[in-house]
This record gives structure tokens, sequence and C-alpha cells, in this order.
């Protein structure tokens, strides 16, 4: 039986598994990277200012523009975000 485009992923994860004990293979997991916490003085102070932005916006239920970003600058951005919304 082949495998439709929209699976149940429970059921793809458990399919994948039984196959790979058929086959007497090992089942392969994703590895999580975990990084250290950054403090507020490493983040940039335009992207912490524009995390308070974001809040404000939200807050008042308003649409928010956000622009395009390298993975670095998004990682910073989502932790201002974090501690702003702890802060608050």
């Amino acid at each position: 039986m082949r495998p439709s485009i929209i699976m149940a992923m429970a059921d793809y994860v458990k399919q994948q598994s039984e196959e790979c004990l058929q086959k007497d293979k090992k089942v392969r997991r994703q590895t999580r990277v975990t990084r250290r916490q950054m403090t507020p003085d490493e983040i940039d102070p335009k992207i912490l200012a524009l995390g308070c932005h974001i809040v404000r916006r939200c807050s008042k239920q308003q649409r928010v523009h956000v622009p395009a970003m390298r993975s670095g600058e998004w990682g910073h951005l989502l932790r201002a975000l974090e501690m702003k919304r702890a802060w608050n």
C-alpha cells in the first residue's frame, strides 16, 4: 500500500518504526540542539525595540509587520519577546 500525501503523523511514525523493527534496523530519532540562554545585553537594541513594539501592538490587538531577517536575528527577536512577556 502506497501512503497518501495526507496521513496522520502518529500513524506514519508507527509505520516507520514497525518497518525498522522488521528490517532489524535502529529507529532514528531527531536530536534537539540545546543552546545557552541569552542575556538582554547580548541582544541587538534594534531587535529588542522591535520586540517591545510587537508586544505593544499585540496588546492592542493590532496587526504587526515583521520584516525579513536572518535566523540569528530571528532567534534574538524570539528571546526578546520571551523576556518582554516575562517582565509584564
